[in-house]
């Protein structure tokens, strides 16, 4: 008798959180979102460890969007990723690498493509360029040059999946490939100064 209750009871659970799941909302196409997430962000840059410690870090971002016509929307991003030194001596400065200093903010625009929001569970992919600012200590760079402040400019792709807990709110999981070149030279694989972002966060479609 309890093996049977405890089955009804786990059945009934199963049950709700099916419904749930599968809950349907009003069509919706909001006019406006936007959004921040924390992440973990790989540099594909392949000298970058000569100079500073992990390839892999924590990044921040933010977005907004505004609906431009049907599901496509206007994207507008902003991330962030900051390294420090290794241990041990510049090769060309022989400056201490410890103090060396990597602070990269990218900012990008593009087009972001959402289904209307209709159920609990949703996707999203975006495209689109990005501007790169890298910022280093004097004498501390990876780069044959020595200037501290370089702007470069690339592209980037963005694939995301959504929960709508509420209906003007929603928690993310998204990836992120982005690739970006500075001193004049191409952007891709182990040139690049962008990278692979996973990244969580949450968002609001106000209205």
């Amino acid at each position: 008798m309890k093996i049977l209750l405890k089955s009804v009871v786990f059945t009934f659970i199963l049950g709700i959180f099916s419904v749930a799941n599968g809950q349907i909302y009003a069509y919706s196409q909001p006019r406006v979102a936007f959004g921040a997430s924390t992440a973990m962000f790989r540099i594909s840059l392949d000298d970058f460890e000569n100079v500073y410690s992990n390839r892999w870090g924590p990044s921040y971002g933010a977005f907004f969007a505004v609906r431009a016509f049907g599901g496509n929307y206007v994207l507008l991003k902003y991330n962030n990723f900051k390294r420090s030194g290794k241990d041990g001596i510049h090769p060309v400065s022989n400056a201490n690498l410890a103090n060396a200093r990597w602070n990269e903010n990218w900012y990008a625009i593009g087009l972001r493509l959402h289904p209307p929001i209709e159920r609990k569970f949703g996707s999203y992919y975006g495209f689109g360029i990005v501007f790169f600012d890298v910022n280093e200590e004097k004498d501390l760079t990876i780069f044959e040059t020595s200037p501290n402040d370089e702007v470069g400019n690339g592209f980037f792709l963005e694939l995301g999946i959504e929960y709508f807990p509420v209906s003007k709110m929603a928690l993310f999981f998204e990836t992120e490939i982005s690739s970006g070149g500075i001193h004049g030279k191409t952007g891709f694989e182990s040139m690049s100064i962008g990278g692979f972002r996973i990244a969580a966060g949450i968002n609001f479609w106000p209205f």
